[in-house]
């Protein structure tokens, strides 16, 4: 049954991830040293010389935990009939949205702002995206710990 509200708060869990690529997370801009944008996907230099040079491969970590957890978002939408696997899968992508969250702010932001010399300025619609997958992965979760409840005791009632 895809018409349940755990797969409403898993399709915007799956928007909020996809969302992720367009928008940058953080923006280092200073004057003297050159304005950076760090995007899911890398990061983009808007001067016509940048200062420092990143690779592509810089940020696909990241990019793997994005493209793991939309994936692993939209599997657990048609697994409506195995709710006991997809709260299993609920849960490893709660794992996967933190550990994303935890990577953009402890290593790749710090580590943009050591290379380049420019402290960050977030932009809170990229940053806010990974939150926002974050909390309807939650109210999905409940919501289909909810269903097994109730399918397990309208069957002791039996």
């Amino acid at each position: 049954m895809l018409q349940r509200i755990q797969s409403v708060y898993l399709a915007v869990a799956a928007l909020a991830i996809i969302l992720l690529f367009f928008f940058p997370l953080a923006t280092y801009y200073n004057e003297l040293l050159g304005n950076y944008k760090f995007f899911i996907y890398g990061v983009t230099c808007m001067d016509p010389e940048p200062g420092v040079h990143f690779s592509l491969l810089f940020t696909f970590p990241l990019m793997v935990l994005a493209l793991v957890s939309f994936i692993l978002t939209v599997t657990t939408i048609f697994l409506y009939k195995k709710r006991f696997l997809q709260i299993r899968l609920c849960a490893f992508n709660l794992l996967t949205i933190l550990v994303m969250i935890m990577v953009i702010f402890f290593f790749y932001a710090t580590r943009i702002s050591a290379m380049t010399g420019i402290e960050p300025s977030y932009n809170y619609t990229g940053m806010i995206m990974p939150l926002v997958a974050l909390v309807f992965l939650i109210l999905s979760h409940r919501s289909i710990k909810h269903d097994e409840a109730l399918v397990k005791s309208s069957e002791r009632l039996r």
